[in-house]
């Protein structure tokens, strides 16, 4: 699951990203209560009775989940520096209209124009 929530990232879909978070999240508490309790995960053998070959692939695993989410977490930083980039060049763009447009339009060209004797 953290492979295609990188790969949505990649591809910056952030939509479908957002959609799957909840399932990943459900998932790595269900991980979490197997290994602190010893209970069974989808009728798999308790995490403490797993033999060697079986805790090195669960380890694997993991560290494979461990480096994906720190990816996409590197990921998702980078985004939330271009989305606030992009709101202060909106607000700015908001304060120099404000202060430049004011509501109405002068023309300066007659306002200021000088009569000629």
């Amino acid at each position: 699951m953290t492979e295609r929530m990188l790969s949505l990232a990649a591809d910056h879909a952030w939509d479908e990203l957002i959609a799957i978070e909840g399932d990943y999240v459900s998932q790595v508490a269900a991980l979490d209560s197997a290994a602190r309790d010893g209970a069974t995960l989808d009728g798999a053998a308790p995490m403490a009775s797993l033999d060697a070959d079986e805790r090195q692939r669960l380890g694997s695993l993991l560290e494979a989940i461990l480096v994906n989410d720190l990816a996409l977490r590197e990921k998702l930083v980078h985004r939330r520096d271009e989305l606030g980039e992009l709101l202060k060049v909106s607000r700015n763009q908001q304060d120099l209209h404000r202060a430049y447009a004011g509501g109405r339009v002068v023309n300066a060209g007659t306002r200021f124009r000088r009569e000629t004797p």
